[in-house]
């Protein structure tokens, strides 16, 4: 089952979630936020993987987040993706999800965006059990050091786009908007993440240190790596097509989130917070 539903506004435009679900109610339910480069794209990107979850058991709703079409739009997308969570967390239950076990995944810069939302204290989440990651930006000074050296041309990187600044106009900025630098210890949820030894885009060494630096702090991960992977592949391909790196990754993802989403699972991201 697939239906866009209305999830909050910004400015008074709508935002939407597609959601996928199985049949019956109560399922646990996977928040993801697409790709683009913080630019592009939209939720109808991960549509393969909405359809490949709801099959498995889980509903799928992948969410609205403000693009940096025309200039700076951090800290907005970062509290659009929050808000997703939110809407689930709080009113999941209408829907037939299971509000107690929610799950999140994000792609290239919804991978950022979600692992910020999720890390960060500046952002209000509902009890999130587990994260997943796939080829995300998590520090953004060595991102947009990477990007200047390797192709970007001064003013049109896109980091520097979406943050509306470089790292040495305001390094405070890019510290807030690093997932990386807002890891602590606490109460640690699961975390997966997956990315390509070959990527071009976003470096692997993004998911490397990011895996390092949750490791130290006591969370658990589990990582899928491919030697010959580049960029897009997660959006691109069909999980279900035999031959595709989705399809390869695909059984490590669902049996990650059928542990981390359990039903005698308690893990949590961050202290429960009101949502009004």
């Amino acid at each position: 089952m697939f239906e866009t539903i209305t999830i909050g506004e910004r400015d008074g435009s709508p935002l939407h979630a597609d959601l996928y679900r199985p049949e019956g109610i109560n399922a646990p339910l996977i928040v993801a936020a697409s790709g683009g480069g913080w630019r592009r794209g939209g939720r109808q990107g991960l549509d393969r993987w909405g359809q490949y979850f709801a099959k498995s058991g889980f509903a799928f709703a992948s969410v609205d987040y403000a693009r940096a079409a025309s200039g700076s739009i951090w800290p907005r997308n970062a509290e659009d993706v929050a808000a997703g969570l939110s809407y689930f967390g709080r009113d999941g239950a209408r829907h037939g999800v299971d509000v107690e076990r929610i799950g999140a995944l994000g792609v290239s810069a919804g991978a950022h965006l979600t692992a910020l939302a999720l890390l960060s204290h500046r952002f209000e989440t509902p009890q999130v059990r587990c994260f997943a990651g796939i080829y995300g930006v998590y520090d953004l000074m060595a991102h947009w050091q990477a990007d200047l050296a390797a192709h970007a041309k001064p003013g049109e990187d896109p980091t520097e786009r979406m943050l509306g600044a470089t790292p040495f106009d305001d390094p405070q900025r890019f510290h807030d908007a690093s997932p990386l630098r807002q890891i602590t210890y606490g109460k640690a949820m699961p975390v997966f993440l997956s990315w390509g030894h070959a990527d071009r885009d976003v470096s692997p060494q993004q998911s490397a240190a990011f895996a390092t630096a949750l490791k130290q702090a006591g969370y658990a991960v589990r990582c899928r790596e491919f030697k010959e992977a580049g960029h897009f592949w997660f959006s691109e391909e069909d999980p279900e097509h035999a031959s595709s790196l989705a399809a390869q990754v695909a059984p490590d993802l669902l049996r990650f989130f059928e542990r981390s989403l359990a039903a005698e699972t308690r893990a949590l991201t961050k202290p429960a917070r009101a949502i009004g």
